[in-house]
Order: structure tokens, then sequence, then C-alpha cells
């Protein structure tokens, strides 16, 4: 019991000694040691609620009651009684945006500086005593001359301005026909009300509640991009059961047409055949050690070469006043020359009037000619395909049957070409799609290969000839 009693002893006064630590010595006499020692708490408190005041307007007992309280005058009768609660919930307004509220201003405080970050004016830059001097000169009429041109272009300017057409602004609603002939006329598809002494909005309104409303078109919608027919007739050879001329007629076109694709494929070969010719291994390296000792053998009887001797130039030594004088006399001498050159040229100019004549009246003749061949042209650039895209257009192969294909009845007919790439070539050839190169690329990636944990060995062992498992993962 005793020997409890002491332990217990003990440990209150080790805890008693640790709770009294002995507290670290402050000099007061410092400046340093003024925020530890002193409490200002008092008087921060006091300087905010100043603070506070301020960007209210006024103290809480300064203020009028009317900003501070409400009088309820409203009746228990008059309050209005809370409906039940339904399934449809009120939008919420939209108030002003909070990026916008924080930017107003919500101090009473009025600025100290009321010039704060204003930009001088040009008046008021300068020496006040300059500018007062200059005034005066200028209300006499003396005015520097380094200012006359520049208040001349200003003058030239205000006056371009004021010349200048206004932008017309954009135009958000159209009201009115984009296609008419003033841009604010509509075309009336009926011609009993188009032909009656009314007003347009009239005409408008009438033929809105009639239905019969016609806006004009453009004029290039009804221009037509081709003179080729929608559907052409299949050349009489194709036929299932053709006549003997008309199918050799047919074969001798697309013998034609096979000739010509091989004289191109035989030219192009002969021109590049040289270039593509094949160079066997020991003749390349051979050539390329020629070429790469080209030269060194010729260090051995280097060439004297003698140094050409440069002409020492004199500098040009400036005109005198005798040779300027002289110089601007002969100018003026063949100025004059040209000028009775040409009044002499004009004079003979009217002997030959016939001719003069007979040159424009053959101008004229071969305007009118080329007139005619660019009409011609035009017409025959109607019934070819155009240029719409970076590829030509490529005409199909020509659907031919040999004779002994034919059959003579449709069951046994080999059948050639496809409608779809026929429809499809029509267009193109009509200028309703531009010509396209089928896509054939095919992008293929590398497939991705990483070990997995499961069959990776530990790094801290060293196992035999063991190969590590690679599984690849699509």
């Amino acid at each position: 019991m005793a020997t409890s009693t002491l332990g217990a002893a003990w440990l209150v006064d080790e805890s008693d000694k640790l709770n009294n630590k002995k507290q670290k010595r402050i000099v007061k006499h410092k400046k340093k040691a003024w925020r530890v020692t002193s409490n200002i708490e008092d008087v921060e408190r006091f300087l905010e609620s100043k603070r506070l005041d301020e960007r209210l307007g006024a103290p809480l007992e300064e203020r009028p009651s009317d900003s501070l309280f409400v009088v309820d005058t409203k009746t228990e009768a008059d309050k209005p009684v809370k409906s039940e609660p339904t399934k449809k919930r009120k939008i919420k307004e939209i108030g002003p945006l909070r990026c916008y509220a924080i930017l107003t201003p919500n101090s009473a405080v009025t600025d100290p500086l009321k010039k704060r970050n204003r930009v001088r004016l040009p008046e008021e830059r300068g020496d006040p005593l300059l500018r007062k001097v200059m005034e005066e000169r200028r209300a006499k009429g003396k005015i520097p001359t380094r200012f006359l041109q520049s208040m001349k272009h200003h003058q030239e300017n205000v006056e371009a301005l004021a010349k200048k057409k206004k932008p017309e602004r954009l135009r958000t609603t159209f009201d009115f026909d984009l296609w008419g002939d003033a841009g604010d006329s509509l075309m009336i598809g009926d011609k009993k009300v188009s032909a009656l002494d009314l007003s347009d909005q009239l005409k408008t309104y009438t033929m809105e509640k009639m239905g019969n409303r016609v806006y004009s078109r453009p004029p290039t919608m009804f221009k037509k991009t081709t003179g080729l027919k929608p559907i052409e007739y299949p050349h009489p050879g194709t036929s299932y059961n053709p006549t003997y001329q008309d199918h050799q007629a047919l074969l001798k076109e697309a013998y034609n047409l096979e000739t010509k694709e091989m004289k191109e494929e035989a030219r192009t070969r002969r021109r590049l055949g040289p270039m593509l010719k094949k160079i066997p291994v020991q003749r390349k390296e051979e050539d390329w050690w020629s070429e790469m000792t080209q030269g060194l053998g010729d260090d051995e009887e280097p060439a004297k070469e003698e140094e050409e001797e440069v002409p020492c130039v004199r500098p040009t030594k400036p005109k005198t006043r005798k040779q300027k004088i002289r110089a601007k006399a002969l100018k003026w001498q063949d100025m004059r020359r040209k000028k009775l050159k040409e009044a002499k040229k004009r004079l003979l100019e009217l002997d030959r009037l016939r001719s003069i004549r007979r040159e424009i009246r053959k101008s004229e003749e071969l305007t009118a000619k080329r007139i005619e061949i660019r009409k011609k042209e035009k017409e025959a650039k109607m019934f070819k395909p155009a240029m719409l895209g970076r590829h030509k257009y490529e005409p199909p192969p020509i659907e031919v049957n040999l004779s002994e294909e034919i059959t003579g009845t449709l069951r046994g007919l080999k059948t050639e070409g496809h409608v779809l790439i026929d429809r499809f070539k029509s267009m193109q050839r009509r200028n309703i799609i531009e010509p396209r190169v089928r896509q054939t690329v095919v992008f293929k990636y590398k497939h991705k290969v990483f070990t997995k944990r499961s069959h990776s060995e530990p790094k801290g062992l060293k196992v035999g000839n063991r190969n590590k498992d690679k599984t690849p993962v699509q």
C-alpha cells in the first residue's frame, strides 16, 4: 500500500514539472517584443467597426429607421394563402451574373485621389506659357510654316470623310426578294394579280392568302451545265441479237480504243526504258569508285595559273558646271527632236486614211471571227465533261460481246457492265458530281506487345535458360 502511494506522488510531481515549464525570457524594452507583449485586439475591433460604418455610409445609430426596419401593415387576411405544393416547380429567375456583381462598388467611401489614373489631354500637356504665346499668335493670324501643311491635310481628310459613303448595316430581317431586279420587289406568279394597279405590299398579301406566291429565282438556276441527255441510247451493236454491220462497227470502235492504249503504253515504255535499265552491282561499285576518285591524281603537277592583272579603276570625278549645262542643252534638243518627229507622224497619217480604214475593217472582221470561234468552242464544251476537281473524267470501257458470245437470246446472253456504274459515270459526264478515284489505302497499325505480370519473372531471381513469354494483346 505504501509503495503505491509513493509511486502516485512521484507521477504527480513529474507532471507538475512538465506543465510548469520555465517561460522564455522576453526583452520588453525592445520594439520587436511589442506584438508579443501588447494586446491590441480591442483597438483592431474598434477600427474594423469604423471601417464598416464608412463602407455602409453611416453608423447604425445615425441611419434612418426606414433603412433598417420594415413595418408590416398587412393583416392575416391580406397575406397570400400558401397553395398546395404542385409537381411543377417554378423556374428560378436569373438575376445579375456573379461575375458582373462583384465588379459593382459596394462601399460608400469616396476615393481620396480624384485624379487617379487620368490621362491628360493634349491641351493640358506641355508648357502653359508657350501654349499661351502660341494661342496669341494664332489669334493674330501668325501660324508657323510647319503647321500649314498638316492643317491642309487635316481639312482634306475632314472633307473626304464627309463625302465618304456610309457602310450599309448588316441586315437581320430579309423581308424582300433576294433575286429581284432592284432587290426590294417581289415577282408575283399570278399574272392577273401582277397586272392590277396595287402596291407591292397589297399584292404580296393577296398572294400569301391565296397560297400561290412565287419568288423570283436566280438566272443561273435555269442555266444548263451540259448539253448531253440524261439517258443516252446504247450502241445498236450491244443488242442481244444485233445485225452484222452494227456488231462489226462496235468491234472496230473497241479495237481502235485498245490499239490507242497499247500505242500509248509502248510510247511510255520507250521513253522511260533507259531510265529504268538495271545496272549490275559490280559495275555500280566501279562507277561509284571512279566518281569519288575523280581529280585526286592531278595534285602531282599543279598547273601554274598566272594571276590576271586587274586594271586600276580611277574614281569618277563630279561633273563641272560647264558639263552640266551642256548635258542639259543636249537633253532639251533630244526632247524637241522627239516632239517634231511625232508632229510629222501625225501629218503623214492624214494622207493614209484609206489604209487606216482598211486596217480597222480587217481588225473588226478578225474580232467577229474570233467571237464566232469562241461561240462554237463554248457549244462544243457543253457536250464534254468539265474539270470540277483534280481528277480527270475517265470514260468507262466499251461494253462489247465477241461473236462467239452472242447467243441470240436474252436468257443465254453474257452481261457486260453494271447499271449503277453506268448511272454514276453519266452523272460525272453531265457535271452533276466531280470525277472521283476509289481509295484503296488500308492503314495497318502495329500490335502493342507487352509482358503480362503473371508471366514475368522476378527481377531478384536468376532462372536458367527460360524464355520470357510475350503475349500479344490486340
